[in-house]
């Protein structure tokens, strides 16, 4: 017997695979050791341009390439460790973090060895080397930013708010990413500034024939992928999805059927919403920031971008932004790699579109890219290979190609991807809301198999049955049985989320007491190993919302189905009473430790 899982919600809606697909003929495959989700960021090129040295989490090693004798040489790490960003300090000595092994590998590239382990914190994420006083400072996703001495020892520990993502050295401080939020949080001398949100993007449609429609849709940003310090200064790498209904039309609603998540116009009947970049509800930007995280302008978007995972800048102002929704070849709906100027792409024309220029395909799933000089460097997943000025280095190893891992990952020929609104196999934290559907906030994927029913309402009693019922709404084609078995089997292995920040061991034991309370109602819904009884309940007078589980839980605000409670003291201070417990008889001493407990999920 299955064992039951979350209901699968927003943006897992007939992903699939395009009728030019370079997979279509080939066969399903579903590895019992699946890959892992792509997350990209994982190249960086030495100084001297001598040595890449490249993360491959689906592989579970480190590759070391010497890009003038193309020699290859590879370091193995722990099984699922999933080695993730790496950073160089001043003596050529290359730092990896491990994602999920919660440590920072030390490596002399010339030697292809690893020096040294520090275990810094349970998820690191984000690293940043400082000459000023010869410092590594690691983000992770609790929260915690960890600063390293010249012995490599913790030296600092500051406290910043959860799900960080990258940290790079910027001014006299330092500027931190918050990954849902696309938040940047300024660091000077241990203290926090304010996070600093980038600006709502309003963007003016095009009708049919590509004239200005009259009609304006706004896109708020999220889903900062990737913030990199470069010679022309900050810059994030950041999704933006758009806000409220996608009818436009000022009163006329669009009719249930014409709601689309993908890139195909929206009608009242009278007049049409098109993108004029061509995207989807989700579409990539590159937004440019002062010292201090303030963006430099309303970034125009990427024309058709699907997935953006890394962005390089070179000296001379080469910019390369690599997206891994194509996996090359002859796959042709949308860019690969974009290459553009810094001038192009710094514009301040938040309805302009950054096209792609120069757009060679390479053999493969673009997953980073870097400049060595002025040479670019793009590292493939699958097939594993560099690929440096067109000329390609095979890096080695089996195939990870997985049926389920590419359609989850994939462009489905609308501009959008299951992993555009479920980065990681999570959220993108993102409330929607189109003229047929009551908002609600995406909603993350890990264990979300085997839970039927399945939707928002629970409306779907199989997962089979929810990507036929929704594959039109991302301009998917029907897949076929085998297809959808290896997709609910890839999803079965996505890896846990990130734990939350550690707290204290009695507060979460209280908390706990509390929470398994007859007067306090938590269990009442969230029970059970997942802290979910997998059932659609009536909230604020309104039948049909799936109870969500509490794994991770402290790292994925906003919270409630809508999104209307900012952080967990709004949920549980009995603002909700009578759906979401009964609090309001508690002290603040037990509020406290009741939210220690959620956050210990």
């Amino acid at each position: 017997m299955r064992a039951r899982a979350w209901p699968l919600a927003l943006c897992l809606l007939g992903c699939g695979l395009n009728a030019n697909d370079p997979y279509g003929d080939a066969p399903v495959v579903s590895l019992e050791d699946a890959p892992p989700p792509i997350h990209g960021g994982t190249l960086v090129v030495t100084r001297d341009a001598r040595w890449a040295v490249a993360s491959d989490p689906a592989r579970d090693r480190v590759v070391v390439v010497d890009l003038d004798a193309h020699a290859v040489r590879a370091i193995e790490t722990a099984p699922d460790a999933e080695p993730g960003r790496a950073v160089e300090d001043g003596v050529g000595r290359v730092y990896v973090a491990l994602r999920r092994g919660g440590e920072v590998l030390a490596i002399e590239p010339a030697t292809a060895s690893v020096l040294e382990r520090h275990a810094v914190c349970a998820a690191p994420r984000g690293l940043a080397w400082q000459a000023d006083g010869d410092r590594l400072h690691v983000a992770c996703a609790d929260g915690t930013l960890a600063t390293l001495g010249p012995d490599r020892t913790v030296q600092d520990v500051v406290r910043l708010p959860t799900d960080l993502r990258d940290v790079i050295v910027s001014g006299d401080g330092l500027l931190v990413s918050r990954f849902r939020s696309a938040e940047l949080v300024r660091v000077r001398s241990a203290e926090m500034g304010a996070p600093r949100p980038l600006p709502v993007a309003r963007i003016e449609g095009v009708d049919d024939e590509g004239r200005s429609s009259g009609l304006v849709q706004a896109y708020r940003p999220g889903v900062a992928v990737r913030l990199a310090a470069t010679p022309q200064g900050p810059v994030v790498l950041h999704q933006r999805a758009r806000i409220g209904r996608e009818a436009v039309f000022e009163g006329t609603a669009a009719t249930p059927d014409t709601y689309t998540y993908s890139n195909r116009p929206v009608s009242d009947g009278a007049r049409t919403w098109r993108d004029p970049c061509d995207n989807a509800v989700v579409h990539a930007a590159l937004t440019f920031l002062t010292a201090d995280g303030a963006p430099f302008h309303h970034a125009p978007s990427i024309a058709r971008g699907v997935l953006p995972v890394d962005v390089a800048v070179s000296d001379e102002g080469q910019v390369a932004v690599a997206f891994a929704g194509e996996p090359g070849n002859g796959f042709g709906f949308g860019p690969q790699v974009v290459r553009s100027t810094v001038a192009e792409t710094r514009r301040d024309q938040a309805s302009g579109c950054v096209e792609p220029s120069g757009d060679a395909r390479a053999p493969g799933q673009a997953v980073a890219v870097a400049f060595a000089g002025e040479r670019l460097v793009v590292q493939l997943r699958e097939p594993a290979r560099l690929v440096v000025d067109g000329e390609v280095i095979e890096l080695g190893g089996a195939s990870v190609r997985d049926t389920g891992h590419d359609v989850f990952h994939l462009d489905t020929g609308g501009a959008v991807a299951c992993a555009s609104c479920h980065p990681g196999g999570a959220d993108d934290g993102h409330v929607w809301e189109f003229a047929a559907l009551r908002p609600i906030r995406t909603l993350p994927l890990q264990g979300a198999i085997d839970m039927a029913p399945y939707h928002r309402a629970g409306d779907q009693p199989s997962f089979h049955a929810l990507l036929t019922e929704l594959q039109e709404q991302m301009a998917g084609p029907p897949l076929d049985e085998a297809t959808m078995e290896a997709t609910a089997h890839w999803l079965r292995r996505l890896p846990a989320p990130a734990a939350g920040p550690v707290v204290e061991p009695a507060a979460v034991e209280r908390g706990r007491a509390l929470f398994e309370r007859a007067d306090v109602g938590c269990v009442d819904c969230h029970r059970g190993p997942r802290g979910t009884d997998g059932e659609s309940h009536r909230v604020q007078g309104e039948a049909g919302w799936q109870t969500p589980p509490l794994e991770g839980v402290a790292l994925r605000a906003p919270y409630l189905h809508d999104g209307r409670a900012p952080d967990l003291r709004a949920v549980i201070e009995g603002g909700f009473e009578g759906d979401h417990g009964t609090t309001g008889h508690l002290s603040a001493e037990e509020l406290d430790d009741l939210e220690a407990y959620l956050r210990a999920w």
